[in-house]
């Protein structure tokens, strides 16, 4: 029963990894197709940090799989790169209204571009928080379930 329950988690986590890199890859056609001759730097800024953050995720995943597929110990020292990562991520998401304000003074209006923007902006912060904070999918009762790359630091922080 234990290799179908692995079988399963390998799929999962299968899915997990390419399905945030596919994503990636999406938004950043689409962006090159119907954006890049906009010029808003609100919006290429949002969509970097999405992209970033959602690399991250696809890394992480992809890991974990390597990790259950190899049944070896891959990169034992992830916690301090993803601890890095959050304050990182954190960061720039913190100086997203600054890039906005400065677009704004720059072509002195606003448009649908920045409602992309913002919508990219506010996906950015959803994956953040997902990703670093609490799982928003298992989000039950009030309380939410804490991410996979929070206990993964937690657990390697106790460890050493």
């Amino acid at each position: 029963m234990e290799s179908g329950a692995n079988k399963s988690l390998e799929k999962r986590l299968g899915y997990l990894f390419t399905g945030e890199f596919f994503a990636v890859a999406v938004f950043s056609y689409i962006y090159f197709d119907n954006f890049s001759l906009n010029q808003s730097y609100s919006l290429i800024y949002a969509l970097f940090t999405l992209n970033f953050i959602l690399l991250q995720g696809s890394f992480y995943w992809f890991i974990k799989w390597k990790r259950l597929k190899s049944k070896r110990t891959v990169l034992p020292n992830l916690y301090k790169p993803l601890t890095i990562l959050k304050k990182v991520n954190f960061v720039l998401l913190c100086m997203m209204p600054l890039i906005v304000i400065m677009d704004i003074l720059i072509m002195k209006r606003m448009s649908f571009i920045f409602l992309v923007a913002v919508f990219v902006y506010i996906f950015a912060i959803i994956e953040y928080i997902n990703y670093f904070h609490i799982q928003l999918t298992n989000y039950k009762n009030e309380k939410g379930k804490k991410a996979s790359i929070v206990k993964e630091i937690e657990n390697s922080k106790r460890k050493s």
